[in-house]
């Protein structure tokens, strides 16, 4: 499951860029790729449980559109539709036809060069493409006095430093004929592509359904991945006021750790109301893990609102309000504010908006300015929550 979900493409940003207008052949194949694997996850989903099977519901009913996707467009569809080439071999007779014309045409400037190169001796001699002239004959300015003496074949086109430029009448005739097949053949694949885009927009809300749901198993499976690869604890979420947290750990501080071969050292906390304080003040030297402690707790108990497993051994964590945290150390300059002017800013914001459930950490209040304002600082938040 983890490895299909994997090859999904961004559905959402193609099918945005479709609505918008801003979209090219990729964004179809994006749109042909993801469903495709849409009924692929589906098919592994048949006993997976009730929010999981129901959001399986809206990976299936996709095969048309990704029949026909697949039938319209190649495998590596470039990304303008400018640049032609999206439109699969088979799906237009016509089309094929006008291609077939258009590729002859450059085998027979191929066979024009080696004709020229025969009649004038001249092995350098090429002919070249750019937007301004077309199709010319190009060789060096040493070779200039050869291509001359044969004006009623050479028509002199440009000098430039190096290099001197002639056309024919016949290679005139069949530039027309190769950019009229070149055109005719864009113009065949921009009509297809716009019949394709139409049809795709009308199953929009269909693939919109889709993408969220790859999104929800997608968060569930990173978040089954991670608890099995990681040892977490299902946690225990009410409507209590409790939040007891047993050997819980800071995920990314933990595998940093483990990367360096050293152990977390895991922590308990017991905040719930009526049983003990709901307040922790926590002291103790530099590099104790203070902060990383208050952000360990802050980060379970939005795990365990978001429906994941969390780091610990066990969790009882009753509903939180709010999240909110006070934590580092950083100016506003552009605002006109210090480092104890945004502290002060941050913190009056969490004592006047914070509730009775709602889960607060503050690092260091009262760090910006003196000892004794600052020590009044912390004290005057603590009464206060």
């Amino acid at each position: 499951l983890r490895e299909a979900l994997r090859r999904v493409p961004d559905m959402d940003r193609a099918l945005s860029r479709l609505a918008l207008d801003r979209d090219g052949p990729r964004d179809l194949a994006a749109i042909r790729a993801g469903l495709d694997q849409a009924g692929q996850i589906a098919s592994v989903l048949t006993d997976a449980p009730p929010l999981l099977a129901k959001a399986a519901q809206a990976l299936v009913g996709h095969a048309p559109l990704v029949t026909l996707l697949n039938q319209a467009l190649v495998a590596d569809a470039p990304l303008l539709t400018r640049d032609g080439g999206y439109i699969a071999s088979g799906y237009d007779p016509d089309l094929d036809a006008t291609r077939a014309l258009r590729d002859e045409g450059r085998g027979v400037i191929a066979r024009m060069q080696a004709e020229y190169v025969e009649a004038t001796g001249i092995q350098s001699l090429k002919i070249k493409h750019n937007n301004v002239l077309g199709y010319f004959i190009e060789t060096t300015t040493t070779h200039e006095d050869r291509m001359r003496a044969m004006p009623e074949v050479f028509i002199h086109r440009q000098t430039t430093a190096g290099q001197v430029r002639f056309t024919t009448l016949a290679l005139s005739d069949l530039e027309t004929r190769i950019l009229n097949a070149g055109n005719h053949a864009l113009e065949i694949e921009k009509r297809h592509y716009s019949r394709l885009k139409d049809q795709t927009l009308a199953h929009a809300a269909a693939i919109a359904q889709a993408a969220r749901a790859l999104a929800e198993i997608d968060l569930a499976a990173a978040f089954a991945d991670l608890s099995a690869g990681e040892n977490w604890c299902a946690p225990l979420v009410d409507d209590s006021r409790a939040f007891r947290v047993t050997a819980g750990r800071h995920p990314v501080v933990e595998r940093a750790l483990r990367g360096q071969g050293q152990p977390f050292v895991a922590n308990d906390c017991a905040l719930t109301d009526r049983e003990t304080p709901a307040l922790w003040l926590l002291t103790g030297p530099n590099m104790a893990g203070k902060s990383t402690f208050l952000r360990q707790n802050a980060l379970i108990a939005l795990l365990a609102q978001a429906g994941s497993h969390v780091p610990a051994t066990s969790a009882h964590i009753g509903l939180v309000s709010q999240l909110f945290s006070r934590v580092g150390a950083s100016d506003d300059l552009a605002r006109g504010r210090s480092t104890f002017m945004v502290e002060m800013v941050e913190t009056a914001a969490i004592l006047n908006q914070a509730d009775d459930r709602a889960l607060v950490i503050l690092d260091e209040i009262g760090r910006g300015t003196a000892t004794y304002d600052g020590l009044s600082i912390a004290w005057a938040t603590l009464e206060h929550l």
